[in-house]
């Protein structure tokens, strides 16, 4: 009986090749990202004036040889530009805004900063794939809650108020005139830290488990001079208060890591007023593998193994991961008791959005 394996393409072979190159060159630069994030060089570039190495090196205070090593890795990337007679280099204003402007809606800081954590914890999820469980939020560092933080920032600034809230009309009354607000796995806060000055009538509460986020963003609410309307509260997504007189609860990239993402729908479930809403936003993962086949499903897979799978998988959870998609989400509200579920038209390449009511 003949074989019937077929012999590799040498072509496609040497084409997929450098495609894996290429992916695998981008990881080894995601830690040249963060140290230009972290050390402030792609900050002091952005200022405008293109210059040498040296001159940024001075700058800085930085060690000339490795800021030399650091930008001709950015220049090879593209992520700097360069030019051969004056030897200096510079950030364009499109590179600026994607490297350096943390207000800008298409800063990539925060997620460069998570890097590290998950090169460490990689030891931690091969056990997993051995025996099961997980890696807890608790094996992490600052950098994957600072980089959550800015990675999500940029997003409640420049839309949440201005486009997210108009798709659901008698939501944005109800702050307007003033509402009563939830944000549940608030993290550091950043969400309600940026609506709560544009919604001067309403009132504010964030729950988090994390209890050193929770102390930071009541800091930052009394900076503001916010802290009479809005407060933290360190609770589990399962503890929220069972008041039933919240207007609205929302849940911002953070119910595909819980342990249990249903027991979280009930507990919002508990808290709302009749009429009142839960506004969920998740990653932008259809509900098909085959329909993920780019560049994002790419991006949400890998960072659900190495962080918001695993950490709900360590707490035996349900392990959702970033995939989780519409029609989990659609489930789970289900089974909470919601029976009105409509996704928002909201257009944006990395999160959907889903107006939940009872």
């Amino acid at each position: 009986m003949g074989s019937s394996v077929t012999s590799p393409n040498p072509d496609k072979t040497m084409n997929f090749a450098f495609k894996v190159v290429g992916d695998l060159a981008a990881a080894m630069s995601g830690p040249l990202m963060y140290i230009g994030d972290r050390l402030g060089l792609f900050k002091a570039l952005a200022e405008g004036n293109p210059l040498t190495v040296q001159d940024l090196a001075e700058k800085l205070g930085l060690k000339e040889r490795y800021v030399r090593e650091w930008a001709s890795a950015m220049v090879a990337a593209e992520y700097l530009s360069y030019d051969p007679g004056t030897r200096k280099i510079s950030m364009s204003p499109e590179q600026a805004m994607v490297l350096a402007n943390e207000d800008s809606p298409f800063f990539t800081g925060g997620l460069s900063q998570m890097i590290p954590d998950h090169y460490r914890v990689m030891p931690r999820v091969m056990e997993a794939f051995r025996h099961g469980g997980g890696v807890p939020y608790s094996e992490y560092t600052e950098d994957t809650f600072i980089g959550t933080e800015r990675l999500f920032r940029t997003g409640y600034l420049n839309f949440m108020a201005e486009q997210w809230f108009p798709t659901m009309p008698d939501v944005l009354k109800k702050l307007q005139d003033g509402a009563k607000v939830a944000d549940v796995g608030c993290g550091r806060g950043a969400a309600l830290l940026e609506i709560a000055p544009k919604f001067p009538k309403s009132r504010f509460f964030g729950y988090d488990n994390y209890a050193p986020g929770i102390e930071y963003a009541n800091e930052n609410a009394r900076k503001r001079g916010l802290s009479d309307r809005l407060t933290y509260e360190p609770r589990n997504a399962t503890d929220v208060p069972q008041t039933g007189d919240f207007d609205l609860v929302m849940t911002c990239d953070c119910l595909h890591d819980m342990v249990t993402p249903e027991g979280c729908a009930r507990s919002i479930r508990g808290a709302l007023k009749s009429g009142g809403t839960w506004f969920c936003i998740e990653p932008n993962v259809a509900d098909s593998l085959e329909k993920n086949i780019n560049p994002l499903g790419k991006l949400f897979y890998s960072v659900s193994t190495l962080q918001c799978m695993t950490c709900s998988l360590a707490y035996n959870g349900a392990g959702y991961g970033a995939g989780m998609g519409e029609a989990n989400v659609r489930r789970v509200a289900a089974l909470a008791g919601f029976t009105h579920f409509r996704k928002l038209p909201i257009e944006n390449p990395f999160n959907q959005y889903f107006e939940i009511r009872i």
